[in-house]
């Protein structure tokens, strides 16, 4: 490979090193790590050695509500008042490190803009729900940077979803031409990263950032109803 400048071929070379440095801890921290660790997963990942304090260990239930912002979706003209989109998560984890969920969100806005001289509002409700897997790797995290985080008090996690969406516009039929109100369903999906504080071995907060299911970015809270 050529570069034209040589920065250029540096810069190469760290991104290669990242890389390779990643996948190089990821796929090694089973066989590296046997006399610190749990019991394997199915993956063969071991965990720390903490028990029954992993906080998503297999039969472990979750429920969140969360709340996104930076919208995907959702328009964003004129001036917004009402509920903002809300998402409600059940994840059980079926293993030590992942969980399967289903979601269901909601979103009912009321929009003002300007018509030449005059306001007009359009109200806009949508739906949208599906599944998803949330990989949880706090414990990979620390087998590359050195035990740097309380797995029992933070949490790394990764959750692709994949669902539907669905929207309807109710305006008035002499304003439908300012903006597109076309209503409609379709299918959705993405991945996000989060980042989960558990202040007591049942409750969390947590920020998520990616192509989430309405927006960019969300934050919520999250209560451990079984395990």
């Amino acid at each position: 490979m050529k570069f034209k400048y040589p920065f250029e071929q540096m810069k190469f070379r760290i991104h290669l090193f990242i890389v390779i440095l990643f996948f190089q801890t990821s796929f090694s921290m089973a066989e590296g790590q046997n006399s610190l660790r749990g019991k394997r997963d199915f993956l063969r990942m071991n965990l720390p050695v903490i028990g029954s304090k992993w906080p998503f260990r297999p039969g472990s239930l979750w429920l969140s509500l969360q709340s996104h912002h930076a919208f995907i979706i959702y328009p964003t003209f004129g001036t917004r008042s009402g509920l903002p989109p809300l998402q409600l998560s059940a994840d059980h984890s079926f293993d030590n490190h992942f969980a399967f969920g289903l979601y269901f969100g909601y979103f009912n806005s009321t929009y003002t803009d300007m018509y030449g001289e005059s306001k007009y509002e359009s109200i806009l409700t949508g739906y949208n729900g599906g599944i998803r897997l949330t990989f949880h790797f706090a414990d990979i995290f620390n087998n590359a940077f050195m035990e740097v985080l309380n797995v029992k008090k933070w949490d790394l996690y990764s959750t692709a979803f994949a669902g539907w969406h669905s929207y309807k516009w109710n305006v008035e039929e002499k304003y439908t031409g300012t903006q597109d109100y076309t209503n409609g369903s379709f299918g959705s999906f993405g991945l996000v990263l989060g980042l989960k504080w558990l202040p007591t071995t049942k409750t969390a907060l947590f920020i998520e950032g990616g192509k989430g299911t309405v927006g960019y970015f969300s934050a919520g809270i999250a209560v451990k109803l079984v395990k």
